[in-house]
């Protein structure tokens, strides 16, 4: 089995009531994929990167673009959704499950699949490592930013903000913890 730790970046409409309906609300449009794929030891096996060319809310929000750096022009260059997905969800083979840090991106993902049309149902399991984190080290019942975990851990973090490299910060905070346990004793 494979291990994938994804993080999603995302842009958001103006307001909330310019938000755009489908038969589901998009909140938020993804505009990239970044993806670590690792074993049971946590050794990184592969990487996955896409930017995404948002067609809902095509204007990147100032504060989407200072944090991740994602520009109107660079999300020009991006690639449809549809295309993304697909070529992700094949890069993550058959036998996987999804690690992310917090439960957010994972129902980004299904609201954005849902939007354009994809089915859901065979996604598989996600893991939310904020809450490995707090089980095992905190033990506050409460959420935690990523970047909190890397400084208990003094761990440097990956050069910017974005999906890719959030991934990659992920998975370095998993090293410090009992992955086989946590993921024993999840519930889903």
């Amino acid at each position: 089995m494979n291990y994938v730790v994804f993080d999603l970046e995302w842009n958001m409409p103006i307001t909330r009531y310019r938000k755009i309906q489908n038969d589901v609300k998009l909140n938020a449009e993804i505009v990239q994929i970044g993806a670590v794929m690792v074993n049971e030891k946590l050794e990184i096996q592969d990487k996955y990167n896409a930017i995404v060319k948002p067609q809902v809310y095509p204007k990147m929000l100032k504060e989407i673009t200072e944090l991740t750096d994602i520009s109107d022009e660079v999300a020009r260059r991006g690639r449809p959704f549809e295309v993304v997905v697909k070529e992700f969800l094949e890069w993550c083979g058959d036998d996987y499950v999804f690690l992310s840090w917090s439960p957010n991106d994972i129902y980004q993902l299904e609201d954005n699949m849902l939007f354009y049309g994809f089915d859901i149902d065979d996604l598989p399991e996600c893991y939310d490592m904020q809450v490995m984190f707090d089980d095992q080290i905190t033990m506050e019942g409460r959420d935690f930013a990523l970047s909190y975990a890397m400084w208990k851990f003094d761990i440097k973090p990956e050069l910017s903000h974005d999906a890719l490299n959030d991934a990659m910060n992920t998975v370095k905070v998993m090293r410090y913890l009992d992955f086989s346990q946590g993921i024993e004793e999840y519930v889903i």
